[in-house]
């Protein structure tokens, strides 16, 4: 393994207990001490869940964390781990990523299957990346980053998650999600997905257009203009 390490798996099911990043950022540190090596450069993929719900309001790499979910919280006590790095001489990039989309990851699944959405005036505010750019921005950050740097790791056309959902729709010729309030939805669908629409937010990456980085794809709208 060499000293530049991405890192996109997710944390273990347990809250606090999954140590894995902490034994990676360790094994890094003493290896390349060992063998004169340069400083280990570590880039982790989390999430913007870490910043729970901002009530559709605009946030940054500065917002502090407010993680709700456990699968938030797990992601914030991975991201300290890493953080440990610091510590050690391993430089390390924090790359917070909201819904990720590409070829095969867009919820054509879920709109066949008539997987409702919240009513406009109750939709929730969401960003997303294509995974070809969070990709190359994961290499870009580890090659250009300094010794430690968090990235919003996103697109900067913020849209209602049923405005995506029918943006996907009309692009392959499907019929529109049904569309509900929130205390109808929230009985219609599991607790997993209910955690993710109810979280509302609008995400600007500051250190992103820091580090000149230009996405392929800076919206899903333009995604789907080149499939047609």
């Amino acid at each position: 393994m060499g000293h530049r390490i991405i890192w996109m798996a997710p944390p273990d099911s347990s809250v606090n207990t999954d140590n894995t990043l902490k034994k990676l950022v360790l094994w890094a540190a003493t290896r390349a001490k060992a063998h004169g090596k340069p400083a280990p450069r570590i880039s982790y993929v989390s999430t913007t869940g870490v910043y729970g719900n901002a009530q559709g309001q605009w946030i940054n790499e500065y917002t502090p964390l407010n993680a709700q979910s456990d699968r938030a919280k797990r992601r914030v006590h991975a991201e300290t781990q890493i953080r440990l790095g610091l510590k050690h001489g391993v430089h390390v990039h924090l790359l917070r990523a909201p819904g990720i989309y590409g070829d095969n990851r867009l919820p054509i699944d879920r709109i066949k299957n008539r997987t409702p959405a919240l009513l406009p005036d109750e939709d929730a505010w969401s960003n997303h990346i294509h995974e070809l750019d969070l990709g190359r921005l994961s290499r870009w950050v580890n090659y250009k980053g300094g010794a430690f740097e968090v990235l919003n790791a996103c697109d900067a056309k913020p849209s209602k998650m049923g405005d995506y959902f029918n943006l996907v729709a009309d692009a392959y010729q499907l019929p529109r999600p049904p569309r509900f309030s929130r205390e109808e939805l929230k009985q219609m669908v599991s607790p997993m997905m209910w955690s993710f629409m109810s979280e509302s937010r609008r995400i600007e990456s500051l250190n992103q257009k820091k580090l000149g980085f230009h996405l392929r794809y800076p919206s899903v709208a333009d995604f789907l203009s080149g499939q047609r």
